[in-house]
């Protein structure tokens, strides 16, 4: 988890310092551990990413069992640069500059080959480093690849920076696309990956582009006779299912039901007529 973030530029030498100590003449017995403010430094930069996933700080990684630099015997990251190597200055957080969004249409959607389509509202985006880690409540899962993604949980979108382009607003309803890292079971918000306003005409489009049929919709009811006109009142009501005698019954007013509304047709039909005639 920790290595692939970058989450602190201390924590790739004080891990390899731990687990594959440096060893020198005179110390033999016992190898040359790294200084504690290595170990803070790096505590300090991934702790907190940890702590998003409910992770505890390693207990076998405790900053208090290593000695302070200038009262014991320990290494720190400069002490083994070369005299003549410049070390990388560091990167000032400057604004995020995001190029403009293509449409989504079907030629780009098949070039990029996105792994999922997700819709989700964004409910945190953190930094960390050089990492950028961005919540994301599913909603709807409109197409998924190996990675497990399941609705009404939270899902992680993994940015290799500390910019994320398109940007994002919190509690904002988005139709997301974009790839994964099955490796590392991790879904990737990169750039190139598209951000829309959650609509359901996408969603349509993309099913279509996927050749996905969606189910047509549950068709309604239609009432078996057309309504009265108000002159005859409302219809009665149906009358359930008997014996012969209600059968009859029934039916004998079916066909006066019938014949009223006839005889009212025909009528309208002579007004007409004659009114025509008139003109």
């Amino acid at each position: 988890l920790l290595g692939w973030t970058k989450c602190s530029d201390q924590l790739e030498f004080f891990l390899c310092s731990m687990y594959v100590p440096i060893c020198t003449v005179g110390f033999a017995n016992e190898a040359i551990p790294p200084c504690r403010s290595v170990c803070e430094a790096a505590r300090l930069g991934c702790e907190p990413l940890l702590a998003k996933f409910n992770i505890p700080w390693p207990t076998n990684l405790q900053c208090h069992t290593l000695p302070v630099y200038d009262r014991g015997v320990c290494i720190t990251p400069q002490a083994i640069i070369a005299s003549d190597v410049k070390p990388r200055p560091s990167q000032e957080q400057v604004p995020c500059e995001c190029r403009q969004q293509r449409p989504l249409r079907q030629g780009l959607y098949t070039k990029l080959h996105f792994d999922y389509v997700l819709r989700g509202s964004v409910k945190s985006v953190d930094t960390y480093g050089e990492l950028t880690l961005t919540t994301v409540l599913v909603k709807e899962v409109v197409k998924a690849g190996r990675v497990l993604v399941l609705t009404a949980t939270d899902a992680y979108l993994w940015t290799n920076r500390s910019c994320i382009c398109p940007p994002l607003s919190i509690n904002q309803d988005y139709l997301l696309l974009g790839w994964e890292d099955f490796t590392n079971s991790r879904l990737l918000y990169l750039d190139g990956s598209v951000a829309l306003p959650y609509k359901k005409k996408y969603v349509r489009k993309i099913l279509k582009w996927e050749g996905v049929t969606m189910p047509p919709p549950t068709p309604s009811l239609q009432p078996l006779l057309a309504p009265l006109p108000s002159t005859l009142g409302p219809l009665q009501p149906r009358i359930q299912m008997g014996n012969h005698k209600k059968k009859r019954k029934r039916r004998r007013k079916n066909n006066q039901l019938k014949k009223q509304i006839n005889k009212q047709r025909r009528k309208e039909r002579r007004r007409s007529k004659t009114e025509r005639e008139a003109l």
